[in-house]
């Protein structure tokens, strides 16, 4: 990664470059080459390079480098107390990076009389003001917490120089924008602007343009976001293969100093549990865990006390750790550009590392979008029935609340508990149910939503008021109308008022004798209006199901019409349609339990914009032009068969 430009041709301070050759930094690295001239000239950049091509260094060295130079101008040194006040902010998405990063600035500054502070969450915010009391000129922050310290008027950006956003797509993307616009907002309007990435964010460069910032784009290999000497390849596995499968790998594998990623927390915790359960030095590290304890894990990953760290995508971003040669996506990343970030923590420093990234069917709707972030294909490992059949111990069990390891015993004893709570539950229930509670229960309204949206909740009162077995007709009993009214709608699992039609069937007696309401019994049905029926269920159910598609129910003659247009319009007919098959059965069923279906009405499922396998199981269709006229041609090798059936009708 380094090229033939040494550190000299910058014009350094002369202590900066014995540092920088103590520590092994002989040449610039190609992104360091660009960058540390414009920034030493005041320069605003934006500078895009892929993942461990030396960006930390890129801002760290040239504002080291203005730092003694200003010493050097004002001679004796800062007076009237400059020197504790902040000039130089580095923002960065996690504490972790924000940690790595501080540690870069005290490396590079601790035989310069340079110290960079840091403040991050999770730590003791008293300690962190009592450091900034003592002054600093660098600090190294999250958002989040430099945001609360400035409020609080611990940290005063009057004096700031250089402003860095490190990894700013990731500040874009995790939601500090507003934060990174206050601290843009009180920072002198003739500060530096330093942002760096991996990735490219147009929210990133409008923000810099709202804050009067015309930043120069420098960018490296952005065609190629995948360093080269990364060997990148894809299994094609089961998600019950995932865990022997790596278990082969990791017994295969020399030497092993690997980094896996889960998509939750609960995958990381299962899977470290497992690794450790095979004698593998494997820790999870996840948000769940307090922000001491994923320090002092990094710093045991990085004395290799851990070999294995099983990690979120906290860890996923802008961590420099030495030698790891290995990356294991357990899951395919949810998001395309943490594909890039995750198999980035290997091959570092002209290294070459390996990735390999597990995909099972879960994880296939992921892997077209990294396809296209990366812009070109994964090769596929061939899977032999060797490879996923390694013998592993039984999976662990981790509660999902405190994130530990239970054992099976605890496990079927919490369950056998939480069986018997509930037995003696319904046993004093059942005690306790009288002639007066079942009538007053017969009577009540659902008091939540869950039961006003389970008709499962009524079983015990209404099966007995529906008249003559008809589901699609409610009777129910009650002093108010406006109660029976919001039973109707629970049973049938409705909103809207409207569509119900009722008629009292039984009029009672005054609850006064002379006054006071009625207790009537009144019959109700639902209006045979299907698009206002089906249009808030399906909405309901699209939304549930995460599908970005907007829906449009109209009917025509003897025809329902359903029709689908957005974004996801191609998940729908995915797999020869089963998820417009599987709608159309639940909107048949859903309707069939409110108003009696024509036996003539015939469904016509469509999708906008997208064409239907030819071999869908679905009788819906794709908007591919109008139906056919007339009857349809008959297949010879049928004729006789249909010839002789017409002459019997």
């Amino acid at each position: 990664m380094e090229t033939t430009t040494s550190f000299n041709e910058f014009k350094l301070n002369s202590a900066l470059l014995n540092t920088l050759e103590t520590i092994g930094f002989n040449n610039a690295s190609p992104i360091q080459e660009l960058t540390i001239g414009p920034i030493l000239e005041g320069k605003d950049i934006f500078a895009q390079a892929e993942t461990g091509s030396g960006k930390t260094g890129s801002f760290a060295i040239p504002i080291i480098e203005q730092i003694l130079r200003e010493e050097g101008q004002q001679g004796e040194g800062p007076q009237n107390g400059e020197d504790k006040l902040v000039q130089y902010i580095v923002m960065s998405p996690t504490r972790e990076l924000a940690q790595q990063t501080h540690k870069v600035f005290n490396t590079l500054g601790k035989d310069l009389g340079i110290h960079a502070t840091c403040l991050i969450g999770g730590e003791s915010i008293d300690k962190q003001k009592s450091l900034l009391k003592e002054g600093t000129r660098v600090l190294v922050a999250t958002p989040g917490r430099l945001v609360d310290l400035v409020k609080q008027k611990f940290v005063s950006l009057k004096q700031v120089k250089s402003l860095v956003f490190d990894e700013a797509d990731r500040l874009f993307d995790m939601g500090f924008q507003k934060d990174i616009e206050f601290i843009l907002g009180r920072v002198p309007v003739d500060r530096q602007l330093i942002m760096v990435s991996a990735t490219s964010n147009l929210e990133v460069l409008k923000t810099a343009y709202k804050f009067k910032s015309h930043p120069l784009e420098l960018k490296l290999n952005v065609d190629s976001l995948v360093v080269d000497n990364i060997n990148h390849s894809l299994a094609m596995i089961t998600q019950k293969e995932k865990m022997p499968y790596l278990a082969n790998i990791l017994k295969n594998h020399e030497d092993i100093y690997a980094i896996i990623f889960c998509n939750t927390q609960l995958q990381t915790h299962l899977v470290a549990e497992w690794l450790r359960l095979m004698d593998y030095k494997a820790k999870p590290i996840s948000g769940r865990l307090p922000q001491n304890k994923r320090t002092q894990l990094m710093e045991e990953f990085r004395a290799k006390e851990v070999t294995i760290l099983v990690c979120t995508d906290v860890a996923a971003r802008g961590l420099d750790i030495k030698d790891v040669n290995l990356v294991i996506n357990y899951d395919l990343p949810q998001e395309a550009a943490n594909y890039v970030h995750r198999i980035g923590r290997t091959g570092r420093a002209g290294k070459v590392g390996k990735a390999i990234s597990f995909c099972a069917h879960e994880d296939c709707e992921h892997l077209e979008d990294i396809y296209k972030f990366i812009d070109s294909k994964i090769e596929k490992l061939d899977v032999t029935n060797e490879d996923v059949t390694a013998k592993i111990p039984p999976k662990p069990y981790i509660d999902g609340k405190t994130m530990k390891p239970v054992s099976r015993n605890e496990r079927n004893n919490d369950r056998n508990n939480d069986r018997g709570n509930k037995r003696d539950t319904r046993r004093d229930n059942k005690k306790n149910f009288s002639k007066d509670d079942r009538h007053s229960k017969s009577n009540s309204t659902p008091s939540t939503p869950l039961e006003r949206a389970q008709p499962t909740i009524f079983n015990k009162f209404v099966a007995s008021e529906v008249s003559n077995g008809d589901r699609r007709v409610f009777v129910h009993t009650s002093d108010s109308k406006a109660q029976a009214i919001q039973a109707a709608l629970g049973y049938y699992m409705m909103k809207d008022e409207s569509l119900l039609q009722s008629e009292v069937t039984k009029k009672g007696r005054k609850k006064f004798f002379f006054f006071g309401a009625s207790r009537n019994t009144y019959k109700f049905t639902v209006v045979a209006n299907h698009e206002k029926i089906l249009l808030p269920f399906i909405e309901e159910v699209l939304k549930l199901s995460h599908v970005r598609v907007t829906a449009k129910v109209q009917p025509k003659g003897d025809n329902l019409e359903v029709s689908f247009a957005g974004p996801d319009e191609g998940l729908l007919l995915r797999n020869r349609a089963d998820m417009l098959t599987a709608l159309e059965q639940l909107m048949r069923l859903y309707l069939a339990n409110k108003v009696r279906i024509p036996r003539n009405m015939k469904w016509d499922l469509r999708v906008k914009g997208a064409k239907k396998p030819e071999n869908s199981r679905s009788n819906s269709r794709t908007d591919r032009g109008p139906k056919r006229d007339g009857p349809r041609k008959r297949n010879p090798r049928f004729a006789e068969r249909d010839k002789e059936r017409d002459r019997v009708r």
